[in-house]
């Protein structure tokens, strides 16, 4: 009993522990998308104005999701090639990319190599006196 125990608990494992990498992959994909959509729609209604502000907050929202915003890219741009001539009705662009929590599972590969990314586009509903394109 004991043999076939040790024979079969380092399948488990990595079975088991490979469903929870997978899991927190998942769940970190789900996140992104949603923090790329909260901050697409703050963009387009110029909150906040300043590419540093509007980093910080993007950060702090995936650090909700996965703890790694430090390493985050994030990018928001509009359609007009000079922000100041932005106008109401354009289209603004947030993307969002950064990696997942990886446990180095051996055996386990992740997908993408833990990396997520996601793009959204919005309406841009209000214009801030001085909206800022984050590239």
């Amino acid at each position: 009993m004991a043999v076939e125990f040790a024979l079969i608990l380092p399948i488990l494992l990595v079975l088991v522990l490979g469903i929870i990498q997978y899991g927190m992959y998942f769940y970190a994909r789900q996140g992104g998308s949603d923090v790329t959509r909260d901050a697409a729609r703050r963009a387009a209604v110029g909150e906040p104005p300043t590419c540093s502000a509007f980093r910080t907050m993007v950060r702090d929202n995936i650090d909700d999701v996965t703890g790694s915003g430090d390493t985050a890219t994030i990018t928001r741009t509009y359609t007009k090639a000079n922000p100041s001539l932005v106008q109401v009705g354009d289209t603004v662009t947030v993307s969002v990319a950064f990696n997942s929590y990886d446990l180095n599972i051996p055996l386990v590969p992740i997908v993408d190599n833990g990396e997520v990314a996601s793009t959204v586009t919005a309406r841009v509903e209000f214009v801030p006196t001085q909206p800022q394109e984050c590239t």
